[in-house]
């Protein structure tokens, strides 16, 4: 409503021009005392059609700017508020209490962002994009209101289900606005990779990418709800498998299946929907594993189950050749690394090859090592766990060092390769002292090693050059800002 009284406003101020025209040029309703000649009308000038479309570019340049401003202070806003959830501890207990302070003043600010928004003059071209991204604002207060309700209970399960009607309001909102508006729209480096994502996708495009959305919403809610048992304190795993009894577990990604198996996918989205369905063939398999493992309450079995859902090949090669889009709904932990590289990464060289080599090492190896004690695992089920797992992580990484080392770097890179072969080096080391502790039933040099393995990860990933950092994003990232680097290392640079 208060985008038409604007408009309304500049109706009557055109009228009152007029009317201050007509009254200088000496029009009166009052009767002349004489008659005058009254002589020929002169031709009405005629408009200068260059001067028209001149004013009309004027308008278009002067409300991109406006709406290029507006969303460079929101932009920077929303890093500052979120910054703190970035942060947070991992869990539903660590970061809900500091989402619900973060959320109210999400909100003020996109109400303050409607409210710059409304007052501009708007052309017409653009009439279309600025009712959508009114639309979408409102939209996305009233979930994050749902979400801060969430927040504020503590409640994941309702914070999960808002979390995922939020990325599909966004991904719907993106694929509507026009290409020229979303140039100076979306001004964040993330921003303009999700325009690129989903903007200009056909309508069946984007009702498959729904039916994905609402197939993986089912996971994210059962995941939800065996959350909350695991997030309370138990005094070891097998306690948390009891707990865990009768809730349903191992049936998460068999309700996804369930979804996404009879839809029908574009052309464009074909491949993906085949990669898909064998991905979810064995997840479905996997997590029958994980539930029987806890009605037989065996945590051994619980924990390689887990750890075999990453590394089994149906889910490497999904995470390797989905298309983005799909990718950035199935795996969206991976979304953030996998955003493509420009350039001067794809080089058909050096930098490709690295690159490759660990975009393939991020999906079979946890970038910060594995974590065989996990789940507060009992020492002598860890022993088991890393006796059974252990050895392919290190095959992995064995395989990662001999393609890099292969490699002969461009001068500028040499320390920076040096720095990753040592890399492979020290992580080597600490995986087979993992595995030497383990059979000597050494708990301490067990935790030992798989610190070192975390350690070796964040020194490295906090001292390649600038002009490594891209070439290894996908594995190290790094600033500006990286959520998962900050999760695995604590924030960068403090």
């Amino acid at each position: 409503m208060r985008a038409r009284r604007a408009g309304s406003a500049w109706v009557v101020g055109a009228v009152a021009l007029a009317s201050v025209a007509a009254v200088a040029c000496g029009s009166s309703t009052a009767p002349s005392p004489t008659a005058t000649p009254v002589p020929a009308l002169a031709p009405a000038p005629t408009a200068d059609p260059a001067a028209a479309v001149g004013e009309k570019e004027t308008a278009r340049q002067e409300y991109a700017a406006a709406v290029r401003a507006i969303s460079e202070r929101s932009d920077a806003r929303r890093e500052e508020i979120f910054d703190p959830v970035n942060n947070a501890p991992p869990g539903p207990a660590g970061f809900l209490p500091v989402l619900a302070k973060a959320l109210p003043l999400a909100i003020e600010g996109a109400q303050a962002d409607i409210a710059a928004l409304e007052v501009l003059a708007v052309p017409e071209d653009y009439s279309a994009d600025q009712a959508r991204v009114l639309s979408y604002l409102g939209d996305q207060i009233a979930l994050w209101r749902r979400e801060l309700d969430a927040a504020e209970a503590r409640d994941e399960l309702i914070f999960r289900e808002a979390s995922v009607e939020s990325d599909t309001l966004l991904r719907n909102f993106m694929s509507d606005l026009s290409p020229s508006f979303r140039e100076f729209f979306l001004v964040s480096e993330e921003a303009r990779r999700l325009g690129e994502l989903f903007g200009g996708l056909t309508d069946a495009e984007s009702a498959y990418l729904d039916t994905l959305n609402t197939g993986f919403e089912e996971f994210w809610k059962r995941n939800a709800v065996f959350g909350q048992t695991m997030s309370r304190q138990f005094a070891d795993a097998r306690a948390m498998l009891e707990a865990l009894r009768g809730a349903g577990a191992g049936t998460a990604f068999e309700a996804v299946q369930q979804v996404i198996a009879p839809a029908e996918p574009p052309p464009r989205f074909q491949a993906d929907h085949e990669l898909l369905l064998r991905f979810l063939d064995g997840v479905v398999r996997l997590d029958r594993e994980v539930g029987k493992a806890v009605e037989d309450v065996d945590p051994v079995h619980f924990v390689v189950s887990n750890f075999e859902f990453g590394t089994v090949e149906t889910s490497v090669r999904a995470a390797l050749d989905l298309s983005a889009q799909v990718r950035n709904i199935a795996m969206p932990q991976l979304a953030f690394s996998f955003k493509a590289p420009g350039p001067d990464v794809i080089d058909g060289g050096y930098r490709e090859a690295v690159h490759m080599t660990l975009r393939e090492l991020r999906v079979r190896f946890p970038r910060t090592g594995p974590d065989y004690l996990g789940f507060n695992l009992l020492p002598e089920d860890g022993y088991q766990v890393v006796s059974l797992v252990a050895p392919s992580f290190i095959a992995v990484i064995e395989d990662a060092r001999a393609k890099v080392v292969a490699l002969t770097p461009p001068d500028e890179l040499r320390e920076d390769h040096d720095r990753l072969a040592r890399y492979f080096d020290e992580t080597l080391a600490a995986q087979r002292a993992v595995v030497d502790t383990a059979m000597a039933e050494d708990l301490s040099g067990l935790r030992d090693g798989i610190d070192r393995t975390r350690n070796v990860f964040c020194e490295t990933a906090r001292g390649f050059s600038d002009a490594m950092k891209p070439v290894v994003f996908v594995q190290f990232g790094g600033p500006p800002p990286d959520p998962n680097l900050t999760r695995d290392c604590g924030p960068v640079g403090r």
